[in-house]
């Protein structure tokens, strides 16, 4: 069966001279009415096409959209996929401050937003941020408010606590400076396994067999397009990946209770979505974004019971279906 999107790469400059990788998930046959673009913005350690459009089934939320009507764009932020790498990621991590963090990113966010603004009926399109994603999308949308409609928080990280469980575990405090991140041992990127994701994912399956939970194909997939994303991941042994650590440090700040932007800045309709076995994003960082969207046109929370921090790429029956007719339904209003 032909498939009903069209798939397209292509760059655009941010306005501090960065290439930044853009996939276009398209509609094959144009709606007749126009109906709202959605930018899908990537988290700290993936590229967008591994968390939007895995050449699955089940595995592209961009496409979904795409069927529904609607233009999708998957942006690279600087250093991530295929967006331009900064000279740094070729010298040791150790050379280079963590770099790419929320404030940066919101630039590649708005080159990628002017591409989107001509496809648009009124001029405006709906974000959805991954995680501290989700906190470069509410930057922009801060900034830019005349240029968002629409904006959906996905595993956010908000500040809304002071500690956060998952970094118990990981030294991302600087032990000679409490309260700082641990730039020393972190330097400027990280390089990663991908087994190190599919534990992770395994360990929020509240059930023994995974597969039942999730399709082997997708995880595979998964890990195949992370892999893809660095033409130097298999020049090493074991296979890593690249990633910057701008977003690390700034979900350090935020887990311990900074709020990098505020909420009460955001004008546009709002959607947060927390699935109840998230490990990264807390009902108090929910309940405060609630308490602070003062000043949103609509606020709506969906925190969906037993489901993983992976719901877009669980099986349908597992929060899935659900999930993308959330979504749709949102960024229809």
């Amino acid at each position: 069966m032909t498939d009903t999107v069209t798939r397209r790469d292509f760059h655009v400059r941010s306005c501090d001279g960065h290439d930044i990788a853009i996939r276009e998930v398209a509609p094959a046959a144009p709606p007749a009415k126009p109906k709202t673009p959605v930018l899908l913005m990537h988290g700290t350690r993936l590229p967008g096409i591994s968390e939007y459009d895995l050449p699955v089934e089940n595995g592209s939320l961009a496409a979904d959209l795409a069927r529904a009507g609607h233009l999708a764009f998957i942006p690279d932020a600087r250093g991530y996929g295929n967006s331009q790498r900064p000279d740094a990621m070729s010298r040791d991590p150790s050379q280079s401050a963590p770099f790419a963090r929320c404030i940066e990113i919101v630039r590649d966010i708005d080159a990628a937003t002017d591409a989107m603004t001509p496809h648009s009926p009124n001029g405006k399109i709906a974000m959805m941020g991954w995680g501290v994603g989700a906190t470069a999308v509410m930057m922009h949308a801060a900034m830019w408010p005349e240029k968002i409609s629409h904006l959906i928080l996905y595993n956010p990280l908000y500040g809304g606590g002071s500690s956060h469980p998952r970094y118990k575990n990981f030294q991302l405090e600087d032990p000679d400076r409490p309260g700082h991140f641990n730039r020393a041992k972190y330097g400027g990127y990280s390089f990663n396994q991908v087994d190190m994701l599919r534990d992770k994912w395994d360990a929020t399956i509240p059930v023994e067999d995974k597969d039942s939970w999730r399709d082997p194909a997708i995880a595979q997939a998964f890990e195949d397009a992370i892999i893809d994303s660095d033409p130097t991941s298999r020049s090493r042994d074991p296979v890593t990946y690249r990633y910057p650590n701008g977003m690390i440090e700034d979900s350090y700040y935020i887990g311990k209770g900074e709020k990098l932007v505020h909420a009460s800045q955001v004008y546009c309709k709002v959607l947060a979505i927390r699935p109840q076995l998230d490990y990264f994003s807390r009902p108090e960082d929910v309940s405060a974004l609630r308490d602070d969207l003062v000043n949103a046109e609509t606020v709506e929370v969906w925190e969906p019971a037993n489901t993983t921090h992976y719901i877009l790429l669980d099986r349908p029956e597992r929060g899935r279906d659900e999930a993308i007719a959330k979504i749709l339904e949102f960024v229809n209003s």
